[in-house]
């Protein structure tokens, strides 16, 4: 990116462990990436530690390990719900950090990857043929997840077909990380286009919104995007905070966001306006899923729900995932997510994805999170 287009105080950024082991320069100024593409891999963002000496992985290993029993614990007790989604996702990253370190598993790290291969596709198949669901995933987006799982690790089993995956975004074919990075982006994008045909089915019901979904949502979010840059791994805390691209912000970052907020609202209000004239029985889906905010104040629950997506999902995209993948990408997968929205309101969310992106390089995640909350609460009491 060029210089006026990056952070004023740019975070050292170390690049990942590749396969090839061989240690690169920090960031460069990238043209194609102030323009959203995927930088080049020797400029795409670091993540490795820069400490001359090899940072011991055991110690993150098991802790993250930890972090994911409880996660599995605390739903499979019914104390929260949604917690357990994230954990797989957390596992590859860590494996895929411990891969890209330890030359001499990589082997083994194959071996698996067809394993899980082989395991998803009989799972898949059968998911479909009996139509078995689990709690809040249909069975036709956990048979398509199955099948990309299954698809997935093909790819990544096999270098020449996983570098058509991950060149195009920018990453390296032989990075572990990199490799799960692209194939949960694929995996991402597919579930979301099915989760949405099998939405246009569903009764205009409200959404049912506890307290407990806004603690869920932060912390997943939260560890995933902790997970995807290292920490406790190939990072330490300050190291990740950089890489995360939070730093503090002032009174006056604040109130510029409040107004950035606004010309954001601004922007889709219009753009509203205009699919109501042009698409009146699109724009009349558009809000069918309302939300109902259970044993709190509407008012309450908005704010809850402004801050956790805007602290969780700012951390996930802004802060872990551009870097690597640049604007467009990011933009497409953010909007992806928003999948209960009809297609006009999901181009919104990526019209205002990437101008999140692009006040996140001339900017802070930090600043894009304040950001993020505002223009969430301005939609909410905002007639």
């Amino acid at each position: 990116m060029t210089d006026a287009m990056r952070d004023p105080d740019p975070s050292p950024d170390i690049p990942e462990p590749t396969l090839h082991d061989t240690a690169r320069p920090p960031e460069t100024p990238d043209v194609a990436a102030s323009a959203g593409a995927p930088r080049a891999i020797e400029s795409a963002g670091s993540d490795i530690e820069t400490s001359s000496r090899p940072r011991r992985l055991w110690p993150g290993v098991l802790l993250w390990s930890a972090v994911c029993v409880l996660y599995l614990l605390l739903e499979a007790a019914g104390v929260v719900e949604g917690l357990a989604f994230v954990v797989p996702l957390v596992a590859a990253l860590v494996a895929a950090r411990v891969v890209d370190a330890r030359r001499e598993i990589r082997r083994l790290a194959r071996l698996a990857t067809w394993a899980a291969a082989v395991v998803a596709t009989p799972l898949a198949i059968a998911v479909w043929r009996y139509h078995v669901g689990i709690q809040g995933l249909p069975w036709p987006a956990l048979g398509a997840a199955l099948i990309a799982i299954a698809a997935g690790m093909t790819v990544c089993a096999v270098r020449r077909v996983r570098a058509l995956l991950v060149r195009p975004l920018g990453l390296d074919p032989d990075s572990a990380v990199h490799v799960v990075t692209a194939v949960a982006a694929a995996l991402t994008i597919s579930t979301s286009v099915v989760l949405f045909s099998e939405l246009q089915r569903e009764p205009d019901e409200p959404v049912r919104f506890y307290f407990s979904d806004s603690v869920v949502s932060v912390l997943s979010d939260a560890t995933l995007a902790l997970a995807g840059v290292g920490f406790l791994l190939t990072r330490g805390a300050r190291d990740a905070r950089l890489r995360l691209g939070l730093r503090a912000i002032g009174l006056r970052q604040v109130a510029l966001a409040a107004v950035l907020a606004g010309l954001f609202l601004g922007v889709v209000g219009m753009m509203e306006h205009l699919e109501a004239i042009w698409l009146p029985q699109m724009h009349a889906l558009e809000d069918r899923f309302d939300y109902d905010f259970v044993g709190m104040p509407a008012w309450i629950g908005a704010l809850l729900l402004s801050l956790s997506a805007g602290i969780g999902e700012e951390l996930v995209f802004r802060g872990a995932l551009q870097p690597r993948v640049g604007i467009v990408m990011t933009s497409m997968l953010f909007a992806a997510g928003h999948v209960q929205y009809q297609l006009a309101g999901i181009l919104m969310i990526f019209v205002v994805a990437v101008g999140l992106g692009i006040v996140k390089q001339r900017t802070s995640t930090t600043f894009t999170v304040v950001l993020h909350v505002l223009y969430d609460v301005g939609a909410f009491f905002i007639p």
